[in-house]
Order: C-alpha cells, then structure tokens, then sequence
C-alpha cells in the first residue's frame, strides 16, 4: 500500500531523482493527494547518481507507464539540457523540478519551487512585500526562489555564493527579467529585518559547514530553509535560539505538491 491505496499493474509512477535521494520528502507528502483525487498513480524516490543522470534519463524515457518526476539536488539544472522541451517558468530560471511526460511521450520541464516556496511562507504568514531578501545559493532552486520572490514584492535581492561569479550571473539574470535593479551579488551579512533564505545543500548532514555566520541572524529576521529533511537543520536550530523566526523547508515541499499533483493528473490520472 502506498498513500493509501494499492499498487496494481495498471498503476502510473511518478519518480523523485537526486543524488542523494534518502531525505526526499515529496513521496510522504504528494502520494496521500493523489489517493485522494483517486488517481491510480504512486511516487518512489529515485537515486540517480550525477555522473549517470544522462544514462539513467533515458532510461526513464523508455519506461512508458512513468510519467514524469520531481527533481532535486543535483540535477535541477542539467536537467534543462535533457528535457525535449521547457515550460516558459523554467526556460526563465534555467532550472527544472518537475519534468512531465507529455501525451506524444516527449519530456517537458517544469517549475514550481519558487511558486512552493512562496506559498509556504505565505502560509505561514511570513511577509515578503517590500522586505530586503538575502539569498544564499545560486542554484537551480536559488534562481526559482529568486524570482518567485521578486514576483511577491520582495523590495531587493543580494545573492551570496561561494563561487561569486554565479552570485553575479543570478543578479544580472532576475534584473534582466524584471527590467530593473533590483538585486546584487554580496557577502552573506543580512541587514536588520531581512530575510535570509538559505537554498544550498548545506544542512543535509549534521556535520556540513553552515551556509552563513549564525551569530549575524538577529531578532527581527526571518531565516528560511529550502531543506525538508531534517526539518530542523543545525543553522535553524541556532537561529531559533538567537530569537529568529524560522521556517523548515518542508513548506516548500507542502507548498507545491498539490500543484505538482494538479498538473500529473491533469494529462494522467
């Protein structure tokens, strides 16, 4: 039994690709909403290593009652290359986390992590309107994020990354698609009532460096994760004790799976 219903031979896969794939939460959260549309679909995680994504994709491709799968970690970007066509959202940010196979069998890819995102924050009651933002991250989710924000009415954007020319591509690219200057490239130091999203992989494990210094997240500040599993990262935890409002990644997951699970469903359930 998975989300509540029985796997039979007629049903469809959705499958979740990264590397690595054991804190996927998508399947938990988005296999309960198509028992309940009584969709005869079931979501499995998929560990697909890096170095076999173009392999593998095909493999995928080949496997006809798979129709589509939610993407993280690494693959968001690489997968624009492999997908056969782009959704308008995910041509603009370059990043794909949702690929569907359509009614011809080709893949299109898709983007919903800034609009889940959003939508996590919102209902959590997070305000967004004319709030400085500090990014950190410049991958595929960053990107998404970004201008999901901008889109709310986040007033402006500095993008800090390791690699400071992919800060500066990201900031070039929301001010090119807003025809404005709205964000920059910068070091990881929020000002005063900021929100802080931090959209790298660091906090997948215990012992990976924090993406930025605790000790400059303040009261007044919100801190926002993009990791679901923990649900509570080390750099949340802190933030938390410093009197910060926190919010997991897990909203973003719960943000956009009913979106995710609206759009399979509407070609295949």
């Amino acid at each position: 039994m998975v989300g509540g219903f029985e796997i039979r031979g007629t049903t469809r896969l959705m499958g979740v690709i990264g590397d690595p794939i054991a804190q996927a939460k998508t399947p938990a959260a988005i296999n309960p909403l198509f028992a309940a549309r009584g969709a005869d679909i079931a979501c499995v995680p998929l560990h697909v290593p890096a170095s076999d994504l173009s392999v593998i994709w095909a493999g995928l491709k080949a496997i006809p009652n798979l129709i589509g799968f939610g993407i993280t970690l690494p693959h968001k970007q690489t997968a624009v290359e492999l997908c056969d066509s782009l959704d308008p959202v995910a041509a603009r940010v370059g990043a794909v986390n949702v690929v569907r196979r359509e009614r011809d069998g080709s893949f299109r890819g898709y983007q919903f992590d800034g609009k889940g995102f959003v939508r996590g924050l919102l209902s959590s009651g997070i305000i967004i309107k004319d709030r400085d933002v500090l990014m950190v991250g410049a991958g595929g989710a960053a990107v998404a994020i970004a201008f999901a924000l901008v889109e709310e009415g986040a007033r402006g954007i500095t993008v800090s990354n390791r690699t400071m020319d992919k800060a500066e591509a990201l900031a070039a690219a929301i001010n090119a698609g807003f025809g404005r200057s709205i964000a920059k490239a910068g070091k990881p130091e929020p000002g005063a009532d900021a929100l802080v999203v931090n959209a790298t992989s660091l906090g997948l494990k215990e012992t990976d460096a924090l993406p930025l210094d605790a000790a400059l997240l303040q009261s007044g500040m919100t801190l926002a994760e993009v990791i679901a599993q923990p649900e509570t990262t080390r750099l949340l935890a802190l933030a938390d004790k410093g009197g910060v409002q926190v919010h997991s990644g897990i909203h973003m997951i719960t943000g956009q799976v009913g979106l995710i699970a609206d759009h399979l469903c509407e070609l295949w359930g």
